[in-house]
């Protein structure tokens, strides 16, 4: 095999192995971001009814408690009291974790 070839099918390969890792991210960030929703519900209680609710779609790098960590953002709104109320979250995009809940 010459040199051209072996850079060729090593290039070939690399992005075939970058494909398939960021596939498997995007499908480990969809189980995380339900996960995460369901965790944000039981935060909130039992008598609040969520209406709607957003993740951001990339994990994003924010600043908790003087750390930067890789997280998941996003919020819901909900009812509660006869109320809307709309919360944004913060949660860890390695274990799901609550991080910050912010009513806005």
């Amino acid at each position: 095999m010459s040199l051209k070839n072996l850079v060729k099918t090593t290039a070939v390969t690399a992005g075939a192995l970058a494909a398939a890792g960021a596939g498997v991210l995007y499908l480990l960030h969809e189980i995380d971001s339900r996960q995460v929703l369901e965790r944000i519900k039981t935060n909130l209680g039992a008598d609040t009814n969520i209406i709607t609710t957003w993740v951001e779609p990339m994990f994003q790098k924010v600043n908790v408690d003087g750390q930067d960590v890789w997280a998941l953002v996003g919020g819901v709104t909900a009812v509660q009291n006869d109320e809307e109320a709309q919360y944004h979250f913060i949660a860890s995009a390695l274990t799901g974790q609550i991080l910050d809940v912010q009513r806005v």
